[in-house]
């Protein structure tokens, strides 16, 4: 769009914002966390009128890149209707048909009953058609509360307020923001009017916190007698093969005997198998006794508390097992 084309009217507006440079300023709404001094809402609003005061001066002076840029810093501290005009009549001087757009309709979208809000929209129009010449057309993506990321068709683009230029067509925004719900939000651009897509984010439910596992209880503590019966079991099974052992061994002294010829050999070999007998007999005795002992802590082997257990205590002339129990 050619920059004549909106030349007299941007002047006279121009003109009557200058006039009285207080309806530049939002008194009340600060952009939160985007400003300096934004904990102190004299100073941020003293900065944000030098800033006004910079543009001006630097419009004036036709530094339209330079206007530009301290607007939006005013704009950044204290945005209002009456900074989005002049910007748009800056980025009007600069040739920028789609941030000249951009800003037109955001004046509209803050006072939309402004006096001259009817000649504003004969702009958006123009400068509509203008982009969609480029095959593109302009949408912004709101959001309550704003600062959510926006990514379009999968794209990354950027934070809330979000203007952006599109082809025409169906699209998807995706927003999200720490704290609320991402939410997604289908729609179709048009190719000659720009649109808004606006959003309301909702927060997101607190995750139920994880409860610990529960604590064992006291009838599933430890076995009452511990490996005490396996310990046992294994010792009877030795001693049991111990005397399967001695007693192939006292057969062989005995039929050794049976064929010896000389007496005194003969004596030997008796003397042997009543040796090997009588180990026998014993290794016998005590695998079984252990292994009916074993057998029985084996079936009385159950859970308890782990304030019982087992205690093997030493006495002279061998062990016994006894039960210790706390309270």
């Amino acid at each position: 769009m050619n920059a004549r084309t909106l030349h007299v009217p941007i002047a006279l507006g121009m003109i009557v914002s200058f006039a009285y440079p207080h309806r530049a300023f939002a008194a009340d709404a600060p952009a939160p966390g985007s400003a300096p001094h934004a904990d102190d809402p004299a100073k941020a609003r003293q900065l944000a009128k030098s800033k006004y005061q910079q543009g001006v001066e630097a419009y004036r002076a036709e530094h339209y890149a330079d206007a530009v840029r301290s607007f939006l810093e005013a704009d950044a501290i204290s945005p209002s209707a009456a900074l989005s005009y002049n910007i748009a009549r800056a980025y009007e001087k600069l040739g920028d048909d789609a941030q000249t757009l951009r800003w037109y309709r955001n004046y509209l979208r803050l006072n939309p009953q402004a006096p001259n809000a009817a000649e504003v929209q004969g702009y958006v129009r123009v400068l509509s058609a203008a982009v969609a010449k480029k095959g593109i057309q302009q949408v912004s993506v709101l959001s309550d509360p704003p600062g959510a990321t926006v990514a379009i068709d999968g794209n990354p683009l950027g934070v809330t307020p979000l203007t952006v230029e599109l082809p025409p067509g169906s699209h998807t925004a995706l927003l999200s923001l720490r704290g609320y719900s991402d939410a997604s939000r289908d729609f179709t651009l048009s190719p000659s009017t720009p649109i808004d897509v606006s959003v309301t984010l909702r927060q997101a439910q607190a995750l139920p916190t994880t409860s610990p596992p529960p604590v064992a209880h006291s009838d599933q503590g430890t076995r009452r007698f511990g490996i005490v019966p396996y310990v046992t079991l294994g010792v009877a099974g030795a001693f049991l093969g111990a005397a399967g052992v001695v007693e192939l061994s006292r057969r062989s002294a005995q039929n050794s005997a049976k064929n010896e010829q000389v007496q005194l050999a003969l004596e030997d070999d008796l003397s042997a198998v009543d040796s090997r007998r009588t180990a026998a007999r014993v290794l016998l005795g005590t695998g079984s006794v252990l292994a009916v002992t074993g057998g029985a802590l084996l079936l009385l082997n159950a859970r308890v508390s782990p304030e019982s257990r087992a205690v093997v205590a030493s006495v002279p002339g061998g062990a016994t097992l006894g039960w210790e129990r706390s309270f």
